[in-house]
């Protein structure tokens, strides 16, 4: 496949918006990669869906350092619900050799429409969380980016999924207590099979299951979401590589793209205001979910 500099420079431009709004969302960016392809560039859809699983991987690697160093990702609440993940993931990968385009599109949409809806929930929700027992709080506590620093990673308590974090106004931290496990594995599950699939991160699924369903404060599920989604990628990554409908031209500007969107992404997080950010994801998600569902029903050519 030939681009053309105009077009590798907009698949590149495409790649730092989606990844700079997957590392602010933990989304992952799929949601904008995908569409881009098939939409814009006829690029048929697994091809697209390849794609875009590398690049969450390199949304995932350079949006979860940056966590990883503040101390926001909870890395065993991660590996808890990761095998569920990548057990989805997999599955959901060798399940699209089976499943027609139209079909794979009007799933597509529906997720589309599904991850605006509960980015709208999220937005009028406050994310809440059930104090821990041990070290509820401290006076006068670090700032968010000095977690690491004082060692205020997710703590040795008498559950696993305990943990600390910075209070967002005056830096106090603050215990809080993941529940029910059962909640966000089987979210992962779903989230990984939609991964493997359609090439999005499963991060619109996992983060709301982690603060609405079992309590973890928003910015610790965004940065564990972060996280846990390109290790699913690369798990489905490596069934669509063994297909042989990977292409090497297209992945090039759109990883390279998304990598330097994350870094700004992460980079910002915390310093300016996602609603923004959110509104325009939603609107770009619904409108191609529209495409999507019109293309499968034959209304529309995709």
């Amino acid at each position: 496949m030939t681009l053309s500099s105009l077009n590798l420079t907009v698949l590149l431009l495409m790649g730092v918006a989606a990844g700079g709004v997957g590392a602010l969302s933990g989304i992952g960016g799929g949601a904008i990669v995908v569409p881009a392809l098939v939409l814009g560039y006829g690029v048929p859809f697994r091809t697209a869906v390849a794609v875009s699983l590398a690049a969450v991987i390199a949304n995932s690697a350079m949006g979860s350092a940056t966590y990883l160093r503040q101390g926001l990702t909870h890395k065993r609440l991660a590996f808890s619900l990761e095998v569920a993940t990548t057990v989805g993931g997999i599955t959901g990968s060798l399940v699209t050799a089976f499943i027609p385009r139209p079909a794979l599109e009007a799933v597509f949409g529906a997720s589309q429409f599904l991850s605006a809806e509960l980015t709208r929930q999220r937005k009028r929700r406050a994310p809440r969380h059930t104090p821990a027992p041990v070290g509820a709080s401290r006076p006068a506590g670090p700032p968010p980016d000095a977690l690491t620093q004082h060692g205020l990673r997710a703590i040795e308590g008498d559950c696993a999924l305990d943990g600390l974090i910075a209070d967002e106004t005056d830096g106090t931290a603050v215990g809080y207590r993941g529940r029910r496990p059962i909640i966000g594995a089987g979210a992962s599950l779903v989230a990984g099979m939609l991964s493997g699939m359609l090439g999005i991160g499963g991060g619109f699924l996992k983060v709301p299951a982690m603060t609405t369903g079992m309590h973890v404060p928003v910015r610790v599920a965004t940065a564990t979401s972060q996280f846990m989604i390109g290790i699913t990628a690369v798990a489905s990554f490596v069934v669509y590589y063994a297909a042989g409908v990977v292409q090497p031209l297209l992945i090039a500007p759109v990883v390279l793209g998304i990598t330097l969107g994350s870094y700004l992404g992460s980079r910002l997080s915390g310093r300016v205001s996602v609603r923004g950010i959110e509104a325009v994801y939603m609107a770009t998600v619904l409108a191609s979910g529209l495409s999507f569902l019109l293309g499968a029903l034959g209304v529309l050519h995709v």
